[in-house]
């Protein structure tokens, strides 16, 4: 019998999709997986946007209705938390552009003039503003607005985040360590693949193996593994590039954790704030000044590298 790996219920046979949590069901309840809590926010919409975000990135996660607390959790598997924080990440900086653009009118609005979008778009607007919620771990997830199936796409570490609209948008920033990582476990399958199957190929030639018939196919499969030691060496060179880079980087990353903790104080944030807009806004508004303090103290450098650098140390503090 079929059941769902979140709220245990039993299907009949036919049913795949629990009805209530909208993920998979599973053959066996020893299957089902407990999940745990990641996000949190008092507005379904954005709560169910996550998800579907989720789903069209293959990340398995549920929603449901905390009453005591009155929010909507998203949950997922506890194995799956590095993903879903890395999916997270990509999903906040594309809804804080479109929320950066909301605080532009809403102070417009303040000074007295017309913002540059429709009453309808303004009205929308103004009641996305109103939201307050925030995330089990700790992130400050962003206002919904109506989207259609085919705005989603996978995001990976290291794309442009373009799932959201057309405009290109900050990359999810990889560290150079964790690049390297990455560049070295495809050098070592496409390095291992490539020499077997050459070898395969050579003993198909001299007539011990009998895969392959006639030169051709053998000519093109040995073709097709000796590009795969091409991409192995080609790989291999850019991860001693990276290699060199790690210490650098990790410099550069120790130097400005010192400096936030230094001047990223309290006071500093509360003189950041304005009590007239929301929580989010006044999120983006202290980490947008704190931006532009560390490339004024340490020139330019990767925007997406001091977002995951700010977001950290703010989130851990703040």
């Amino acid at each position: 019998m079929p059941w769902c790996p979140n709220c245990k219920a039993e299907y009949q046979p036919g049913f795949t999709v629990c009805s209530d949590c909208k993920i998979e069901l599973v053959e066996d309840i020893k299957e089902a997986e407990v999940l745990i809590p990641f996000f949190q926010a008092e507005d379904k919409k954005v709560a169910e946007k996550l998800v579907k975000f989720f789903d069209y990135s293959d990340l398995q996660s549920s929603l449901e209705y905390d009453e005591e607390n009155a929010v909507y959790v998203v949950s997922i598997p506890p194995k799956k938390q590095q993903e879903a924080k890395k999916l997270y990440q990509a999903f906040y900086y594309v809804e804080r552009e479109r929320l950066a653009s909301g605080e532009s009118d809403l102070l417009a609005k303040k000074d007295g003039k017309k913002p540059l979008e429709s009453s309808e778009d303004t009205e929308e607007r103004e009641s996305v503003e109103d939201e307050e919620s925030n995330g089990y771990d700790n992130h400050s997830e962003e206002p919904e607005e109506e989207s259609t199936d085919d705005e989603y796409k996978e995001i990976t570490p290291g794309d442009e985040i373009n799932a959201f609209d057309d405009k290109p948008e900050p990359a999810v920033y990889v560290m150079k360590a964790d690049q390297y990582k990455d560049l070295t476990g495809t050098v070592w399958i496409f390095l291992l693949f490539g020499i077997a199957g050459l070898v395969v190929v050579l003993l198909n030639v001299i007539g011990v193996l009998h895969f392959f018939n006639g030169w051709i196919p053998n000519t093109v499969m040995g073709a097709l593994f000796l590009f795969f030691l091409y991409v192995a060496q080609s790989t291999s060179s850019k991860a001693k590039k990276v290699q060199t880079e790690i210490d650098e980087e990790n410099k550069l990353t120790e130097q400005i954790n010192d400096w936030l903790k230094a001047n990223v104080t309290e006071v500093l944030v509360s003189s950041l704030q304005d009590e007239n807009i929301s929580d989010e806004l006044n999120y983006i508004r202290v980490t947008d000044k704190v931006k532009d303090m560390l490339i004024e103290e340490f020139g330019n450098q990767n925007l997406a590298y001091l977002d995951r650098l700010i977001e950290e140390y703010y989130n851990e503090n703040f």
